[in-house]
């Protein structure tokens, strides 16, 4: 191979550390014709350590059939299938069509491709090359990156190749490999190998014409005439400078198709409509023939057309183009002797059963030379051979590209595609389907269900911008109340992760409205959501709007979404700054709530309303445990992408609980599924959460930089309320009082003021104003949390109100608050808390000269903080108590050595599954791991802990501080 030792060397690398237990994945990016494909070639040919190589191509003609290319890339391993993970096989078989209904969570089958090939690589290294990803269906791309962003000790190398063509990129989170042009003497030596006979002068302008692109190079000099080639015509007219590279090669291999005859010219565009090498489909679709009228003639073409159609035929002009009757029939009579031409050209390559185009681009070539007429016949040839159940997503999208109008017959066709799609997981696809069966009908109240349609698919699979304007253009369509609030809870999910939280919430208040009277419970469910959306907003109008259509709809909705109308009531008097009345319905709320989460039919409204609730109100040991069973169940179901949420839930609670360790855990995991599944918006709010951590572990830069991208551009965002009042933390604990002061001031202002973490944070701010010296700028704030603190009934909550009275008593007065304060600690809740409360008591003590008494509160705090891993708060706690005079040794993070803090979150979470005596299998699919993977970090694990097995596991403390 000329030129690209560099790239080959990178490559080989990879290869040779995934053999060793690394695995890898890369993506190369290039233009047309620049040698991706032949770099993949020579990577598969000469890689070292005897790999598995699977192989598969995208296929234009195959990028809206759902997992296409995932079902050719693994016809190698379709027998491990059966001895998946149960979970994980259902959804593979359900993509691949061979059992009803598909996954669940489109990511299953990425966590299924991922086990698949870690079985496959067992015995063997494996290598995956995956070429021309810019055509893979969007579920098979989905399912392998997945795969390829957890490859961890997997011996496993995937590259894929994409054409960089300056549009939206096929892979996102995997690195990236470019093929630039080849250098002047790599294009030297290649001319030299199949054009030796051009002179310098014609050498050198079919170099610059070609701009290092190796197809370019050898097509330009391919078309070069004798004369040309000797240098007797000059300067040589190649291609007209004004086109891009890209236009000026499609422009020399359509002059070279024209130069065929005219029946091996159709023959090239069936192959080119067909497009996946079937050289039986294409001979028998060329024996066959179809009406057609050429593009001139055809009834309702031109500047008429409709948005969507290109060149197709406007809506509402009367259907298909007339005269499309055996008068003017194109005969598609061609055989196999009509490609030898071709052949002799080296447009195509004829081999057995297949018919490959030397480049893609030689396939567009031979499609966009062909008028518009053949390229409709041809469809409508391949439709017609192509017969059986099995075959019917692909005659679907042939008859749509061979309609020219609207078409009720293939709307229904493509409408019933997409529904295929949707059941097998392939939401891309399926709004894709959709979207076409809705262009094509001209009867609106389909158009506008299969726009809904689309745009819920859309929403599927992550497609934001797709699903909003699909949505819009469905709102413009109907007045069906039903249709209109599956369109509102679309552009509520798009206005929610782009225009924040605000018109979300209005956008469903005005659709659950629409369709109280007909379907409260999914009236019920829209408000619910809404709530939410207020509740960020710190809409008080909206909320009290919600309370009363939930109120509406009485007792006639289902009892889970009644508990959560009582929530939402109780939402609404918080937020109006009533906790004794709102803090008692939240609480209401939690036990039946918590009955129904580990039903399959809890839904994720039920799921966060349950946990909200519980931290609403300070019950920390309910939060942690209902959020913990959701985790659970979205394990056992497979439901990656809603995993996200239900671990961040279960950070949150942890945090607050005082479960450093394990909230570090389960934020590591929340903040890498996000990553894998693009939830940006979760992302945000994670980052909000784990800055609080980082807080306490007095991670400044950490901290400061989670707290920023939590914030973003925007401030009505639910994360950035943490990371705000993580900020605050930090600053109190650097003594920067002036700061925490002036922040809060700004947050209890805000859209977020009355939410849960700004409530407790109303402590800090009293301990800075005290600090500062005035201590009146924070009485209006006590006094809120007061009222919370009283409502909430929670011991720790009425210790941190007294802990506040103390600071802003007179000196006279405060030790009794102290000592009330701790006696309230002592009934349990917030370890963290309760050591800010003995460091404080024990700071005011030390003022008093009574050192001995100091000395107690502080080392008490200094070792909780220790324990908890508030490495600068257990500092600060060891500078006062140095001040007594006393002994002031800061103990190890962790307090008495506990082993598992020396653990990675991730290998915490391993651990403390192997030791419930789980089978690494079993592990890998809840963490949604590869099972080598989990025996890597077992194998970090066990020296870190003083264990050589996992039968040793049951020795190790796997409690947490209290």
């Amino acid at each position: 191979m000329i030129g690209r030792h560099a790239e080959i060397a990178l490559l080989r690398e990879m290869i040779a550390e995934s053999g060793a237990g690394q695995g890898n994945a890369i993506v190369v990016y290039g233009q047309a014709g620049i040698g991706k494909s032949a770099l993949l070639a020579e990577i598969a040919r000469t890689a070292g350590g005897d790999p598995l190589v699977l192989r598969v191509t995208g296929v234009e003609a195959e990028a809206e059939l759902p997992f296409a290319a995932l079902h050719m890339l693994l016809g190698p391993a379709r027998q491990l299938i059966t001895e998946l993970p149960a979970a994980q096989r259902d959804a593979l078989r359900g993509a691949f069509g061979q059992s009803e209904g598909g996954a669940q969570d489109r990511f299953l089958v990425g966590l299924a491709v991922l086990t698949l090939l870690a079985d496959l690589a067992g015995e063997r290294p494996l290598l995956c090359l995956v070429d021309d990803v810019q055509w893979l269906d969007r579920a098979s791309v989905d399912a392998l990156v997945f795969a390829a962003r957890r490859l961890g000790a997997e011996r496993i190398t995937m590259i894929l190749a994409a054409r960089d063509d300056g549009t939206e990129r096929p892979v996102d989170g995997v690195p990236e490999l470019r093929l630039a042009g080849l250098a002047r003497p790599d294009c030297e030596a290649l001319l030299a190998e199949v054009a030796a006979d051009l002179v310098p002068e014609a050498r050198d302008r079919v170099i610059e014409e070609a701009e290092g692109n190796p197809l370019a190079l050898l097509e330009f000099a391919g078309t070069l005439t004798p004369e040309q080639r000797a240098g007797r015509l000059s300067p040589l007219p190649l291609q007209p400078p004004r086109l891009s590279l890209a236009g000026r090669l499609e422009q020399s291999l359509r002059a070279a198709i024209r130069l065929l005859p005219e029946r091996t010219q159709r023959l090239l565009l069936i192959a080119a409509a067909e497009d996946t090498g079937d050289l039986d489909l294409v001979l028998r679709a060329a024996q066959s023939f179809e009406a057609a009228q050429s593009f001139e003639a055809a009834e309702g073409f031109g500047a008429g057309a409709a948005e969507g159609f290109g060149p197709r035929m406007a809506e509402g002009s009367g259907g298909r183009a007339a005269g499309f009757g055996a008068a003017a029939a194109v005969g598609f009579g061609a055989g196999l002797a009509d490609l030898e031409p071709a052949e002799r050209r080296q447009l195509v390559r004829v081999s057995e059963d297949r018919l490959r185009f030397r480049h893609p681009l030689v396939k567009t070539a031979a499609y966009r030379e062909a008028p518009l007429a053949h390229r409709v016949a041809a469809h409508h040839a391949l439709a017609r051979v192509l017969d059986g159940d099995e075959q019917a997503d692909r005659r679907a999208w042939h008859l749509s590209a061979a309609a020219v109008g609207p078409d009720e017959e293939t709307s229904a066709v493509l409408a019933a595609t997409g529904d295929r799609a949707r059941q097998r997981g392939s939401h891309a696809s399926a709004a894709t389907a959709y979207e076409r069966a809705a262009q094509l009908t001209v009867d609106r109240r389909l158009r506008a269900q299969w726009l809904a349609a689309a745009a819920e698919a859309a929403i599927g699979t992550g497609q934001l911008a797709r699903a909003g304007a699909a949505a819009d253009r469905g709102r413009r369509l109907t007045g069906d109340p039903a249709v209109l609030a599956r369109l509102a809870a679309v552009r509520a999910a798009v206005d929610a992760e782009h225009g924040g939280p605000t018109p979300a919430a209005h956008t469903l208040i005005e659709a659950a409205a629409g369709i109280a009277g007909n379907a409260p419970d999914d009236a019920a469910s829209l408000l619910a959501t809404a709530a939410g959306e207020a509740w960020f907003a710190g809409d008080r109008a909206a909320l009290g709007q919600i309370t009363e259509l939930l109120a509406a709809l009485g007792p006639g909705i289902d009892d889970s979404l009644a508990t959560v109308a009582g929530a939402v009531r109780g939402m609404e008097r918080v937020a109006a700054g009533d906790p004794a009345a709102g803090l008692p319905l939240l609480r209401a709320a939690i036990v039946p709530l918590r009955a129904s989460l580990p039903t399959p039919a809890a839904g994720r409204v039920i799921g966060t309303y349950a946990v909200f609730s519980a931290l609403m109100t300070g019950d920390d040991d309910a939060a942690c445990e209902m959020a913990a069973a959701q985790v659970d169940t979205y394990r056992e179901q497979g439901l990656i992408g809603a995993l996200p949420h239900a671990l961040q839930l279960l950070t949150q609670a942890q945090i607050l609980h005082g479960r450093h360790a394990e909230a570090a855990a389960s934020g590591a995991e929340a903040w890498q599924i996000a990553h894998d599944t693009g939830q940006a918006g979760r992302l945000r709010h994670l980052h909000g959460i784990l800055a609080r951590l980082a807080a306490i572990e007095g991670d400044d830069e950490r901290c400061v930089g989670l707290a920023q991208q939590a914030e973003g551009a925007a401030q009505e965002r639910n994360g950035s309320g943490w990371g705000g009042c993580a900020l605050t933390l930090l600053d109190l604990v650097r003594a920067r009082h002036e700061a925490v002061a002036e922040r809060m001031a700004r947050v209890l202002d805000g859209p977020l003021g009355h939410t849960v973490i700004v409530t407790f944070a109303i402590a800090d701010y009293v301990e800075a104003c005290v600090r500062l010296g005035e201590p009146s700028l924070a009485t209006e704030a006590f006094a809120r949390f007061d009222a919370w603190a009283a409502a909430s009934a929670q011991p720790w909550a009425a210790a941190v109100a007294y802990r506040c009275r103390a600071l802003l008593a007179p000196p006279g007065e405060a030790e009794a608050h102290y000592t009330t304060a701790l006696q309230r600690h002592a009934q349990g809740g917030r370890p963290f808390e309760r050591a800010r409360t003995e460091l404080l008591y024990g700071e005011w003590l030390r003022r008093g000269r009574r050192r001995s008494d100091a000395g107690v509160r502080l080392r008490a705090a200094m070792d909780r903080f220790a324990a908890l891993g508030a490495t600068l708060w257990a500092e600060r706690a060891r500078t006062e108590l140095a001040a007594t005079g006393a002994r002031a040794d800061l103990p190890e993070p962790g307090g008495q050595a506990r082993p598992l803090d020396t653990l990675t979150p991730q290998e915490l979470q391993v651990v403390r599954l192997a030791a419930t005596g789980a089978t690494n299998r079993q592990i890998a699919a809840q963490l949604f791991l590869s099972p080598r993977t989990v025996g890597f970090h077992l194998y970090k694990a066990y020296p870190k802990l003083g264990v050589s097995s996992r039968t040793d596991l049951a020795g190790i403390d796997l409690g947490w501080p209290a």
